[in-house]
């Protein structure tokens, strides 16, 4: 059956554009008209739209062509399109085959009768758990159209703050290089050099000199294993994280460091924050809406003092007391939920800490960056320096009768 590319309008006079399979235009024009939508323009797809010769997109990150699925299967949702056709639509549009891939197995998982959440939850390369847990919300609240433009929102809004991140670290990661490399051929070159000149003039080597030589000797001689010992330790890591019990143990530790724990606080509870008030506003419980929102949490300690603040509000305590009693949440972010329990509007209060906790998550990545610059400049300048100083010394150690 051949693909069709079309542009119509709803009733509420917005555009809404997709790709579906019809026996011919006029066909696929009387089904858009049965939905409510009048058919701009019918034209057969090209084959990239059909999913033929679909182009790579290499230097996207998957998280963008995910928000960007979400974002077009809310719109194509909001105008009466069925679900499987609406994800089969938006299958063709994506630019990554593996994001395609995983929204067409989803298509056939919902046509096999599982709800949308548990299909994109198969999929947890492609689709975070927090982004099941808020569809697992639309669907439980009958707004899924509304919970996939949020959704949408959340993840463009995370990968914006990921991609001002990773544009903050490009002068750092420069400066490191380069203080690197000035320090590599000072060590491999330099210095066996310098100390060979000595050796002629038959001066002794000072002390200092000697420490940077043996240090040098020790990094040409065990270069490899200075280049396995991070891999071996992400690795490592990785195993431990890979047990549920290390997860949190390792999240819990990195929450506790001093400027990164305040960070990660930071970034959890405002997550935490988004999904629960969509949660909420979708019609869930509360203490649904607190499952769901603790499964969709990245971080393992969070996520556990989700749940066990759950358990406390089960037992008839307010949210922001059991919060407040791990101690894993802002203290701003916990006076606003007071309030919003208080004035009996949590949802809206929480979308408003969301927003609070993400500025501050800027604010702090920012300062944080800023302060990062000097200490580099800072630190492979006092390298430099003891090396220099090393050289003076040897320098003015050399006898004259040794000239």
């Amino acid at each position: 059956m051949p693909a069709y590319a079309y542009r119509a309008a709803t009733a509420a006079g917005r555009t809404v554009r997709g790709v579906e399979d019809a026996d011919t235009a006029d066909a696929l024009e009387r089904r858009l008209g049965e939905r409510g939508l009048f058919a701009l323009e019918v034209s057969p797809a090209p084959a990239s739209a059909a999913g033929e010769g679909r182009p790579r997109a290499p230097f996207r990150g998957r998280r963008a062509d995910v928000a960007e699925a979400m974002r077009y299967l809310a719109t194509l949702l909001d105008a009466g399109f069925p679900l499987d056709r609406a994800l089969a639509g938006v299958s063709r549009i994506a630019a990554r085959r593996d994001v395609a891939a995983a929204l067409l197995d989803v298509r056939d998982r919902v046509r096999g009768g599982e709800r949308l959440d548990a299909a994109l939850g198969a999929h947890p390369a492609t689709f975070p758990r927090f982004a099941v847990g808020m569809v697992r919300a639309g669907e439980r609240g009958g707004k899924l159209a509304p919970a996939l433009g949020r959704l949408a929102v959340q993840m463009e809004r995370e990968q914006a703050l990921r991609a001002r991140l990773a544009s903050a670290m490009v002068y750092p990661a420069v400066v490191a290089t380069a203080g690197a490399g000035a320090m590599a051929v000072l060590f491999a070159w330099v210095l066996p050099r310098f100390v060979a000149l000595l050796g002629d003039t038959g001066s002794a080597i000072p002390r200092s000199t000697q420490l940077l030589l043996a240090a040098g000797g020790f990094a040409r001689a065990w270069w490899w294993a200075v280049l396995l010992a991070p891999a071996a330790a992400a690795a490592l890591l990785a195993a431990v994280r890979s047990r549920a019990e290390g997860r949190e143990s390792v999240d819990r530790a990195l929450l506790a460091l001093p400027v990164v724990g305040g960070l990660r606080r930071r970034a959890a509870a405002a997550r935490l924050a988004r999904t629960l008030s969509a949660l909420l506003d979708g019609g869930l419980p509360i203490l649904a809406a607190l499952e769901v929102a603790a499964a969709s949490q990245a971080d393992a300690a969070i996520a556990g003092e989700v749940l066990r603040a759950r358990e406390e509000v089960r037992a008839g305590d307010r949210l922001a007391p059991a919060l407040r009693r791990g101690g894993a949440f802002p203290f701003l972010f916990l006076q606003m939920v007071d309030v919003g329990e208080e004035g009996g509007r949590l949802p809206e209060m929480l979308e408003r800490a969301a927003d609070t906790m993400e500025g501050e998550l800027e604010r702090g990545l920012d300062r944080l960056l800023r302060l990062v610059e000097p200490v580099m400049i800072v630190f492979f300048g006092a390298l430099v320096g003891m090396v220099a100083l090393s050289l003076l010394q040897a320098i003015y150690g050399i006898r004259p009768d040794g000239l």
